[in-house]
């Protein structure tokens, strides 16, 4: 049998850091696997050296398809933009034969429905739900626009020949809403290669011994700091966490508006001698994590959340670190506290925030701590692994083995 032929269809820029990490390393582990693969972003004109780029895909065995945005009307540009996409992964289906059209959220999805056929068959890479976040941000605010949106999201789900969830919570909604698709759960994964605990000297903070009360404790946010995010709660923990440990310092590694952060954390009563703000390069985010003691993962849990695996999450465990999350959030709650590997707390009860201060001073005793983080990454977050997990589905859409896929490619 032949090996699947795919054409990815991302709704964002190649150059974008959830492409580069969530699509571009995935194609990169699995096109030995495949006769070919081809994908479709959508680019500003100035955003990327297209020719660079091209040679740099085409080197990883990519074929590299940019959509580039049409500067006139905004409005219009969008539907325009989404017509030349569908008329350009038209022909690549005919010219390349493809066998798998995936798509990465709701927007690229809704053309994955066009293309979808006998010959091709549709997956559907839900990286959350969809029509529910964009009435959470407020992008969505007419009732009638929601629904509408709501009720497309809701036929995708139907259409689709199968359905990647980032969460086994959000699988579980789609099950209770009905939707009878095959549906996996890959989270976001990690290159474990990159991200990976600090190799220190001996006796240096950042060795397997742990911490305790009064020693000096790291703290990294990494990501944006905009809507969805709980910046404002995530400093005030910040300020208790002071009290266990004095010369406690955090280092916000972020693109959010650098004066906003500080405010926020001014305003809660943290003062600028202990806090660092900076956007850095993602070449950069893996040491940075590395030198930390523990994570911040302070999201707003909405209904639309529990479809949501933040990316920070795996980065953090990948590089020994614990995690201070908000409940509420996909299988985040499951997963720490399911293995010892963070604490979780209530967003909106302050009250309950001291012992969970307190937890995590007991957590940070923990000898095995750092080791048992970069385990549980291992187990769940792995790149190699959820690249594995797509050519096995892969296989099930097409019927091709992925022994079968190896040899044909």
């Amino acid at each position: 049998m032949t090996a699947p032929s795919v054409l990815y269809i991302a709704s964002a820029s190649v150059s974008d850091p959830l492409i580069v990490s969530q699509v571009v390393r995935y194609l990169e582990q699995m096109q030995h696997s495949l006769t070919s693969c081809h994908l479709i972003t959508f680019e500003r004109e100035g955003s990327e050296d297209f020719s660079r780029v091209t040679k740099e895909l085409r080197a990883s065995g990519i074929h590299w398809h940019p959509i580039k945005a049409w500067k006139r009307l905004r409005s219009v540009g969008f539907w325009f933009d989404r017509h030349r996409a569908l008329t350009r992964a038209r022909q690549i289906v005919a010219e390349e034969n493809i066998s798998i059209v995936h798509c990465r959220s709701f927007l690229a999805g809704t053309l994955g429905r066009k293309l979808k056929s006998s010959d091709v068959k549709f997956l559907y890479d839900m990286r959350g739900l969809w029509s529910l976040e964009k009435r959470d941000k407020g992008t969505i605010r007419n009732p009638y626009m929601f629904n509408v949106a709501h009720g497309l999201e809701q036929k995708l789900f139907r259409d689709v020949d199968h359905i990647v969830s980032l969460t086994l919570a959000g699988k579980r909604h789609l099950l209770n809403a009905g939707v009878d698709v095959p549906i996996d759960v890959i989270p976001t994964c990690v290159d474990l290669q990159r991200f990976q605990p600090q190799v220190s000297d001996l006796g240096s903070q950042h060795s397997s011994e742990p911490l305790r009360n009064g020693d000096v404790l790291n703290v990294v946010s990494a990501g944006t700091l905009g809507a969805g995010y709980l910046a404002d709660e995530m400093f005030r923990f910040g300020l208790l966490l002071k009290t266990n440990w004095q010369d406690a310092s955090f280092r916000i590694l972020t693109g959010s508006n650098r004066e906003q952060v500080i405010s926020a954390a001014e305003a809660a009563g943290l003062s600028q001698s202990c806090l660092s703000v900076e956007k850095v390069s993602p070449v950069a985010v893996p040491g940075e994590l590395a030198r930390a003691d523990v994570g911040l993962c302070f999201v707003k849990p909405t209904e639309a959340k529990v479809a949501s695996c933040p990316t920070k999450l795996g980065e953090y465990l990948a590089c020994g670190l614990p995690v201070i999350a908000t409940d509420g959030v996909g299988d985040v709650t499951d997963i720490l506290e399911g293995n010892r590997v963070g604490v979780v707390l209530q967003h909106d009860d302050e009250s309950s925030w001291l012992a969970v201060a307190q937890e995590l001073g007991m957590l940070l005793k923990d000898p095995d701590l750092k080791a048992r983080c970069r385990r549980v990454a291992e187990q769940h977050f792995g790149l190699a692994e959820g690249a594995s997990e797509y050519l096995r589905i892969y296989g099930e859409m097409t019927g091709v083995s992925q022994a079968s896929q190896r040899a044909a490619a």
